[in-house]
């Protein structure tokens, strides 16, 4: 490497390079043709501290998991010699906190092809990595929230194909979610023309909107359905974000509880109608209705009321209006 240490360069450029290098915040350093280290920036004596010196040690010993095979190109002599490697790999820091470096290697050599090496570039990549392992984690936790929705989530484009669905939408219509990526939202939309969908497409925003509506099954049944709606728009395209809740069962029960009131509102006001003082003659018993006319008491209480009358006699009446025949049956019941 005498090549590299006194090359073309005077000693004041040399040291006007080096002091560049110095001030860059990522690490450098030369490598011989068996990966030692020759040089390093003051990056890579800050940040790897705990193993100065650094200068003849090779590159394996200072960063283990460093394949074999970025190195190899030290020796080569193939049209790909002068190709950028990359590797990246996690490190040991202080304190013992895990961190991600990438390692760019790049071949070197002097004007006579005398000495040969590379160009070793350190790149502290752990905020990066830190940053797409939380937006994982989030896509992650934000998945098991659409899966576990007991509603039917779907996400359409603005021509209103479906961008993506959870299981359960995709239950609900009966299609599989291969199926699904197919669809518009026409193919399911029973209770709103194509036309006024699309203008609704349009015009949804950020604020959202509610309505109710029906859907059309893959077997062609239909349903009640709540939707509620907002749109976003991510680079130039505009999204829509549906959340969609079967209502069938609750309509139906919503509806045998209407039923259920106007029975029991027309069972009110004929009890209604059979309180209070009800005004009967003292003579021949009969009762003067809301209108003035007096009604035989059977009338009246089939008319006021679900009841039926049947007609009989009691005792009293009995041995009042026909003695002979109480007679008749004491007797009859003495003799037995």
């Amino acid at each position: 490497m005498s090549g590299l240490d006194s090359g073309a360069t005077d000693a004041s450029g040399q040291r006007f390079l080096l002091s560049a290098f110095d001030s860059i915040r990522d690490g450098f350093a030369l490598l011989d043709d068996e990966g030692n280290l020759v040089w390093v920036n003051e990056w890579m004596k800050t940040r790897l501290a705990s193993q100065m010196p650094l200068v003849g040690k090779n590159c394996h010993d200072v960063f283990p998991g460093l394949p074999n095979s970025l190195l190899k190109l030290l020796r080569s002599h193939g049209p790909d010699r002068n190709a950028i490697r990359t590797h990246t790999l996690a490190y040991p820091s202080k304190g013992n906190a895990g961190a991600w470096l990438e390692l760019s290697l790049t071949h070197i050599e002097d004007d006579e092809a005398e000495s040969t090496g590379a160009l070793l570039h350190v790149h502290d990549i752990t905020e990066r990595k830190l940053a797409e392992q939380m937006l994982t984690d989030e896509i992650a936790r934000r998945r098991i929230l659409v899966e576990q929705s007991r509603d039917g989530i779907v996400v359409l484009d603005d021509a209103g194909k479906v961008v993506e669905s959870n299981q359960e939408f995709a239950r609900m219509l009966g299609y599989s979610l291969e199926e699904m990526c197919s669809l518009h939202v026409w193919d399911w939309e029973a209770g709103v023309p194509r036309d006024p969908l699309m203008e609704m497409i349009r015009t949804v925003d950020a604020g959202g909107d509610h309505f109710e509506t029906r859907h059309r099954r893959k077997d062609g049944s239909l349903y009640e359905v709540e939707i509620s709606t907002n749109a976003a728009t991510l680079g130039e395209r505009k999204y829509i974000f549906c959340v969609c809740r079967d209502t069938t069962d609750r309509k139906r029960a919503e509806k045998e509880r209407e039923d259920l009131i106007v029975k029991l509102q027309a069972a009110l006001e004929e009890i209604k109608a059979l309180r209070g003082i009800v005004p009967v003659c003292s003579y021949c018993h009969r009762i003067r209705d809301d209108k003035g006319f007096w009604e035989n008491v059977d009338t009246y209480i089939q008319t006021h009321s679900e009841a039926k009358v049947s007609h009989g006699i009691c005792p009293e009446c009995m041995r009042e209006l026909f003695p002979d025949l109480c007679e008749s049956e004491e007797e009859g019941g003495a003799a037995g």
